[in-house]
């Protein structure tokens, strides 16, 4: 038994039958009689708590009706199917089997992989042909299912309200959309709190609220007994973790047990509770947001601190040892984890906050890096590593030996970078721009989010690029070390106070500075560190110049302008080996103005999420092996009259994402998907900090 439970509304006895049809799955549905009204949420009494039964039920397929998403499974068991001749393309019947083995991986790769650039790395025609054939095939197929449609309700521009719910809802405006369904809030209003599409807890085993997105204490205590009622219950009579819990088609709630804490998440978005069919798991995307929060906690309290607490009392306030930050920055967390933005910060046509945060998580937390030149990052690299160099002389007076004619001048030599362990230049949003570590100890992917989180939730606070104080910041990272600190030194500049361009100012360009240590007493060794950052950036003038030039210009990617590909709108690029990833600029999918961000933001996270969770169709062109190490997936949706193709491409090294509005042809989308991975291998040194700089 996985743990995995679905509260559904069919009868008993049905589900009885159902459970004979799947004996060989082990998991486990828990049932619920549904309520009389259409419910946002689970109505909490006594009578409903006692008449759980546990069942098993298994969910194939999508949970989204507005998207099609298609895969070689859906034709037969024949390995690939090239399409015929045009003229039969109506008779789904005049399709014929073929083996791609024109050529094995060692001679060609489904793209370029890795970092070189020669011209034997640039794409074979062959390989493009093979691939327009299979995608030309889901084409085909995708036509004739009848999963996709057009919706034709009311409407939040171009993106439906069904699209993202299974629910239908009203909006007359924008701002009631996001104020009513997004939103947080703490208000002692139930009906506000069930109208949220999204919730986060967060309470300790004994049925202590910690944190909660929405509601107050009097609107969310009845969930928390019925949390740890579900969570004992499978604890003490099966012996097992509950992992989710299915509420019909209109509600997910997904448990995370980290005893002595328990952290919920409860959707009722389409492509939370879809299943993740590329991983096989449909709890991966809130099992990942909840991870984050826990993360989160262990950071600014450490996982000992949590533990000697709970042991002294089990009933233990953890609210009484957390800060109004920390419960600021909870909320940013969830609303960018879930949404891509934070109501509390405006987007602008150049920056929507939170979108890179979501994409990042959503392909396995990597890392993103401003593109810069490689001259002016190497550059950068030798500017950290010189910090390693600096040296002190500690001036004593001289000793002479009382047993040898020897002297000791006093003069003694000291490194200032002694204490220093890690060190990261980044722009304001978080992407880095140089990075310094040791050789035996590295920063996980988890570690620098939550650093990332804290740096981003103080500058934001600051509210001021001018701002010039040093912060330093006691830190616990989870992955290098649960149970204890790092403390961390944390400086912002702003460059264009140092660059004058007509006799103007440019606009601001903050760098952040910040430098890592394990000794709670080397504030002052870091501050100095800094101010020899800050002096080897800004004393070269065409360095500073160079360098503020590429950073006006290194979030402003235009697919057109730049890589000469018009029909693409949005894409991603991600290299597997150092788990970072690249991004073409949001405000070009929808050429849209600052009013509009919001619902720009709300079509990438749903379009992703909806792609990368679909099932991809894998193939191989080596005929030696049956491993299938490339995988294609293609998706399209057609909301309110729209259309919308979403492409993914990957291998063992790279992954590629895409998106197209309107219809577009299979050779035509290949064509230009190819044109911009062999755009991103070209410019690989500029858009990835690859490992930085290791001493």
């Amino acid at each position: 038994m996985s743990g995995e439970q679905s509260l559904g509304s069919k009868a008993p006895d049905n589900l009885s039958n159902n459970s004979n049809t799947n004996n060989s799955q082990s998991q486990e549905t828990l049932q619920l009689p549904q309520p009389t009204r259409k419910s946002s949420a689970v109505l909490l009494t006594r009578k409903l708590i006692g008449n759980l039964n546990a069942k098993v039920n298994v969910t194939n397929g999508l949970v989204s009706d507005a998207t099609t998403a298609v895969n070689l499974e859906n034709i037969g068991n024949a390995n690939i199917v090239s399409p015929v001749d045009e003229t039969d393309s109506d008779n789904d019947n005049h399709l014929r089997s073929v083996r791609l083995n024109k050529y094995s991986p060692s001679e060609h790769s489904l793209f370029p992989s890795g970092y070189n650039t020669d011209e034997e790395n640039i794409i074979n025609d062959n390989d493009e042909e093979e691939l327009q054939e299979i995608l030309h095939l889901l084409v085909r197929q995708d036509d004739g299912l009848a999963g996709s449609r057009t919706d034709s309700k009311d409407h939040l521009t171009s993106m439906d309200l069904s699209t993202l719910t299974n629910d239908n809802y009203k909006m007359e405006s924008q701002s009631e959309f996001i104020e009513r369904y997004i939103s947080i809030s703490k208000a002692s209003d139930s009906n506000s709190f069930h109208n949220k599409f999204k919730q986060f807890f967060i309470l300790s085993t004994a049925g202590k609220p910690i944190y909660s997105m929405n509601g107050s204490d009097d609107v969310i205590m009845g969930y928390m007994g019925f949390i740890t009622t579900i969570v004992s219950t499978f604890q003490e009579n099966m012996k097992e973790e509950i992992k989710s819990v299915n509420y019909g088609d209109d509600l997910k709630l997904v448990i995370m047990n980290k005893d002595p804490l328990i952290f919920v998440a409860m959707t009722k978005l389409k492509h939370e509770t879809m299943i993740n069919n590329a991983r096989n798991e449909d709890d991966s995307i809130l099992i990942g947001q909840l991870n984050t929060l826990y993360n989160y906690l262990l950071a600014v309290l450490s996982k000992s601190t949590i533990l000697k607490n709970f042991q002294n009392r089990m009933n233990y306030d953890l609210r009484k040892i957390l800060t109004p930050l920390d419960f600021h920055n909870l909320d940013s967390l969830c609303m960018k984890l879930t949404y891509g933005f934070s109501t509390s910060e405006l987007p602008t046509p150049y920056n929507i906050p939170g979108l890179d945060f979501f994409l990042s998580q959503l392909l396995d937390s990597s890392l993103q890096s401003a593109k810069i030149t490689n001259t002016t990052r190497s550059k950068l690299n030798s500017i950290l590593l010189s910090c390693k160099k600096l040296k002190i002389k500690e001036n004593k007076p001289q000793v002479s030996s009382r047993l040898f004619d020897i002297t000791d001048s006093g003069d003694k030599e000291t490194f200032l970078g002694d204490d220093l362990l890690f060190s990261l230049l980044t722009t304001s949003p978080g992407k880095i721009l140089s990075m310094m570590k040791p050789k035996n100890h590295t920063l996980s992917k988890e570690d620098l989010k939550v650093l990332f989180t804290m740096i981003s939730s103080i500058s934001t606070r600051s509210d001021d690029s001018q701002s010039t104080e040093d912060l330093w910041i006691p830190l616990c990272m989870p992955d290098f070390n649960p149970n204890g600190f790092l403390y961390v030194f944390v400086k912002k500049i702003d460059l264009s106070g140092y660059v004058i361009v007509d006799g103007k100012h440019v606009p601001p360009q903050p760098i952040i500075i910040t430098l890592i240590s394990g000794n709670k007493n080397s504030f002052f060794q870091q501050q100095e560190l800094s101010k020899h950052i800050i002096n080897s950036i800004t004393s070269s003038e065409s360095f500073r110049n160079a360098l503020s030039s590429e950073l006006l210009t290194f979030n402003n990617l235009s697919i057109l302008n730049d890589i000469k590909v018009p029909l693409i709108k949005h894409f991603i690029y991600r290299l597997k080996r150092y788990n970072q990833c690249f991004m073409s600029d949001a405000r070009h999918f929808n050429n849209e103005k600052a009013s509009t961000s919001f619902v720009t933001t709300l079509e990438l996270v749903y379009f992703y999420s909806t792609l990368h969770n679909n099932k991809a169709t894998g193939f191989s062109t080596d005929p030696a092996t049956k491993k299938h190490n490339k995988k294609l997936t293609y998706s399209k949706w057609k909301i309110s009259g729209n259309t919308v193709v979403g492409f993914m491409l990957s291998d063992s090294t790279s992954e590629f994402y895409c998106l197209c509005r309107g219809e577009i042809a299979s050779q035509e989308l290949i064509k230009h998907s190819l044109k911009i991975i062999k755009w991103c291998e070209k410019y690989h040194r500029r858009i990835f900090v690859g490992d930085g700089i290791v001493f």
